[in-house]
């Protein structure tokens, strides 16, 4: 290889190591997620290089009182999953990603926890999939209510385990089943 030399005395040739992003303590007002930050994590999202993801409890009512915001290391905001939450009861998973690069936040609007995945996508996240936007116990398409994450396991990947009632003839006398979900690369599916 050759480099030919700069007006500097320098090779002209540029570090393969690029600096860190430079983030924001707290989401861009772009997000709408305006509130105490209770927690950020750094992650390597595989389209949009690094992005800091926040969980926000907001000040303001009228709005659920949680959010998940990112922003980009370029600094723009990326697309806001609003959650309720009671009191400060949203948290990252520990660790927050595994092998499958999504990205995992504990919720609990006031009985049970809950499992945010956030799987990234070309413009940030796919969308969690509420089932109602106004009922966040009933869970979505990457939003499971009454559950908890399992592992890492030795392939480096959390499972959800996730109970449900049949309510028959009532919830209170209804049988709870549990099934366990796993990533089979577009979504979790009962394990087989």
């Amino acid at each position: 290889m050759v480099f030919a030399g700069g007006c500097d005395g320098t090779s002209g040739a540029t570090p393969a190591a690029s600096s860190p992003a430079s983030f924001p303590p707290s989401p861009p007002a772009a997000a709408r997620c305006a509130g105490t930050v209770l927690d950020h994590r750094d992650i390597q999202h595989p389209d949009l290089g690094a992005v800091r993801v926040f969980l926000v409890r907001r000040s303001a009512s009228g709005e659920p009182v949680g959010c998940v915001a990112a922003v980009t290391g370029s600094g723009r905001a990326l697309a806001t999953t609003d959650v309720d939450i009671y009191e400060k009861s949203l948290r990252f998973a520990d660790p927050a990603t595994d092998a499958t690069k999504n990205t995992f936040v504990i919720y609990n609007p006031g009985r049970y926890d809950g499992v945010l995945v956030l799987v990234p996508n070309a413009d940030g996240f796919e969308d969690i999939g509420w089932s109602d936007t106004t009922d966040h116990y009933g869970g979505g398409r990457f939003a499971y209510y009454n559950a908890r994450l399992a592992g890492p396991g030795e392939d480096g990947r959390y499972t959800i385990s996730r109970s449900s009632n049949s309510c028959d003839p009532t919830c209170a006398e209804g049988a709870t089943a549990m099934v366990t979900l796993r990533w089979n690369g577009h979504d979790y599916l009962p394990a087989e």
